[in-house]
């Protein structure tokens, strides 16, 4: 996927990746490595997204064992690089102490996710315990969260620990440092002996692991995508996640969220107008005011189909569009204008850039699979007349292009060089007479945020060429700019 983690910021998509909690390092790991499915990957995610759903579905009549899987995960420690280690050579005691914990933990787990699976029916994911690597560190059989060679281990073992305790004995019964000195000689050596029978003992422990190293692996693995699906699960209980339709390159979105932005405006006590469009291969443009919420959709929109791509279900209330394979956003306040450009400059190089991500423009060679390009104001970094002329000419070229392109703007003449229109409801059904009231009543500084209130920030579809909307000069009725100003915008108009 083609967005950098400015732009995924931008979008909302960083925070939905931090918004995923996941209880064992495994899952963050698998959180940290997310992976991007590509368009002929499109049977893998929705196998994915099916245990997603899967988990959504039993979640609450299940609610005790996901309690209880989730607290076990939370005790794991990651021990992937000791197990990796130990197919090269032996493990130390800690490192071998650690294993054992993990596989004391694992026989834990899965009873626990085998009583969920029974119900879900997770496809792809196994947890299996691994009792038989267990047996062999749990060498008196108690399965105690700890880990020590006994003496019975080896004869050797006994005999030098034996020893070692003989002439701990003396030792402490000397009272002389002629007395002690040959002692602690004799200590030193028997110690020497003690590690060294200990670390045949590990080496052999280490070699007769080897063999189930695979499925220990295999079992962090299968950890960390039970956990990752369960952490997704809550994502999309908290945020109204739901199973997608892939399409060729239709795309049909009811109701979108942008879970950034509503929390956002959840805490300054405002909520989120869910966003709806309909769009398909060539060009859809959305028009209105500049606080009409344009960009917002865009990044809703922008949002919804990356986070499908990185295996996330859409926040929406039903959601079909395609699994594209690439996602482009050119926005003027993204750009890079540290390459001694303007930022009209800047956003023309990026342009220039995505086309031939896309192959598309110059670029000569056609890329792989289909791909989804936004373009949020373009070319508002120049002059408007020569800006216009730009963006209808962009236009009308995407709109011949077999790419899903979907641009906001303000300028006017450019919705119909595109296949389809989308204005921002604005304050086209706004009451003006409360609002007038409630700015009366605000000080001077708060009538934007009263409009801001009242301003209705969901899209409806323009069926035929319509005039430029007239939002702009409504807020500037509404904010009292001056008669004799106002007068000569409205002959303008």
């Amino acid at each position: 996927m083609s967005l950098n983690f400015a732009q995924q910021e931008n979008i909302g998509f960083r925070y939905v990746v931090d918004a995923l909690r996941c209880d064992s390092p495994y899952g963050d790991a698998r959180v940290r490595r997310l992976r991007f499915y590509a368009s002929h990957e499109a049977e893998a995610l929705l196998e994915d997204l099916g245990n997603v759903c899967a988990v959504m579905d039993t979640f609450e009549a299940y609610a005790a064992e996901y309690g209880r899987i989730e607290r076990l995960m939370m005790q794991l420690k990651d021990i992937r690089r000791s197990v990796e280690r130990c197919a090269e050579g032996p493990l130390n005691e800690v490192e071998l102490f650690e294993l054992k914990r993990f596989l004391l933990q694992s026989e834990l787990i899965a009873p626990v996710f085998a009583a969920i699976n029974a119900a879900a029916k997770l496809r792809g994911i196994e947890i299996r315990a691994q009792s038989e690597a267990l047996a062999l560190l749990d060498l008196d059989g108690q399965h105690a969260a700890t880990f020590f060679i006994p003496d019975t281990y080896s004869q050797a073992l006994r005999a030098a620990r034996r020893e070692k305790r003989l002439v701990e004995e003396e030792l402490r019964r000397a009272k002389t440092e002629a007395e002690r000195a040959p002692l602690m000689a004799t200590r030193v050596r028997v110690a020497a002996a003690e590690d060294e029978e200990e670390r045949a003992v590990r080496t052999a422990l280490s070699e007769a692991l080897r063999p189930f190293l695979p499925g220990i692996l295999a079992c962090m693995d299968a950890i960390a995508a039970f956990d990752f699906t369960l952490a997704r699960a809550r994502l999309a209980r908290r945020y109204g996640g739901v199973m997608p339709e892939l399409t060729d390159g239709v795309i049909e979105m009811e109701e979108m969220q942008n879970p950034r932005i509503a929390d956002a405006l959840t805490e300054r006590k405002r909520a989120f107008t869910p966003v709806s469009i309909a769009a398909g291969k060539g060009a859809t443009v959305i028009t209105g005011a500049n606080m009409g919420g344009k960009s917002v959709a865009l990044k809703t929109l922008a949002l919804n189909a990356f986070a499908l791509s990185a295996g996330i279900l859409p926040f929406a209330k039903k959601a079909r569009l395609p699994l594209f394979d690439g996602v482009h956003v050119v926005s003027e306040d993204l750009e890079n204008v540290d390459r001694g450009l303007s930022s009209f400059g800047a956003e023309i190089v990026r342009f220039n850039e995505v086309m031939a991500e896309c192959g598309l423009g110059n670029a000569g060679k056609k890329a792989e699979g289909l791909h989804m390009i936004l373009l949020d104001e373009f070319a508002r970094g120049t002059n408007p007349e020569e800006g216009a002329m730009i963006v209808r000419a962009v236009t009308r070229y995407l709109n011949r292009q077999d790419a899903v392109t979907v641009l906001t703007t303000h300028y006017d003449g450019v919705a119909q060089e595109a296949s389809a229109h989308y204005e921002v409801v604005g304050l086209r059904d706004m009451d003006t007479a409360r609002v007038k009231g409630e700015i009366a009543m605000a000080s001077p500084e708060q009538g934007a945020d009263v409009i801001a209130a009242h301003m209705n920030y969901g899209l409806y579809r323009v069926e035929r060429e319509q005039g430029c909307p007239r939002d702009a000069l409504n807020i500037c009725r509404l904010l009292s700019l001056t008669d004799e100003i106002l007068s000569d915008i409205e002959t303008l108009y």
